[in-house]
């Protein structure tokens, strides 16, 4: 089985960890046999803009963004408007699909199937809606989405990931268009189960899934000692 570093953030700031992720693909573009990594962790309250999407996807003016304590940042992954913020589980896939043997078709089946196997374990039934990547439920006679894909794969190596929203501040998934889509609600856990949930546990099991589902054995290491690994290979 092969094995992957698994750093877990309480709260990361979110133009830090692009820095991060930045610093990591360049390592591995150019050194493909350098370690692969699982990041898991919340970010600051944010807006971010994949390739798709624009400001226009942001119906709310910069003073309330301000004042709600909002960031607007643009990043080079896939998709359009999301929102993230304390609550919710981020996970960042640093991977080589090439050394693992899996297209990239795969690898966002393979991350969906993550969060279908996680809500299972909450009694949540959770699929797949074609043409909208992502994991939808049906909860109150309609159809919501609960989590976002939102990776990127360039040269076969991963970066970005996924978000699921666990006890997430849904008032801000009012002030955007989520991933283009006007049809369809956002909705969190918190919301389908009506309490608050422990997100650390939350974590673990996603861990679990993770690694049952890409057949990866996580090592945990410290945030200190990632960036004693990337500094030493930079």
């Amino acid at each position: 089985m092969r094995k992957s570093f698994l750093v877990e953030f309480d709260l990361l700031e979110y133009l830090k960890s692009l820095d991060l992720q930045k610093r990591l693909r360049e390592i591995k573009e150019e050194n493909r046999e350098f370690d692969d990594f699982l990041f898991v962790l919340q970010h600051n309250p944010i807006f971010t803009i994949g390739r798709k999407g624009s400001r226009e996807d942001i119906i709310v003016s910069d003073k309330i963004l301000e004042k709600e304590n909002i960031d607007v940042v643009e990043v080079k992954r896939g998709g359009e408007v999301t929102y993230h913020g304390p609550g919710q589980l981020v996970g960042y896939l640093h991977l080589n699909l090439s050394r693992l043997g899996i297209s990239v078709d795969q690898f966002v089946w393979n991350m969906e199937e993550i969060l279908i196997e996680l809500l299972k374990e909450y009694n949540i039934d959770g699929w797949r809606m074609e043409g909208y990547p992502g994991v939808w439920i049906n909860h109150q006679g309609r159809k919501w989405k609960l989590a976002a894909i939102g990776a990127r794969a360039s040269k076969m190596i991963t970066s970005h990931g996924l978000a699921l929203n666990v006890n997430t501040n849904m008032d801000h998934f009012r002030m955007i268009i989520p991933c283009g889509i006007t049809e369809y609600d956002p909705i969190s856990m918190k919301q389908v189960l009506g309490k608050t949930l422990d997100i650390k546990e939350i974590y673990k099991i996603f861990e679990e899934k993770f690694e049952k589902i890409f057949k990866i054995s996580l090592i945990q290491i410290k945030e200190e000692e990632l960036e004693e690994m990337i500094k030493n290979n930079a």
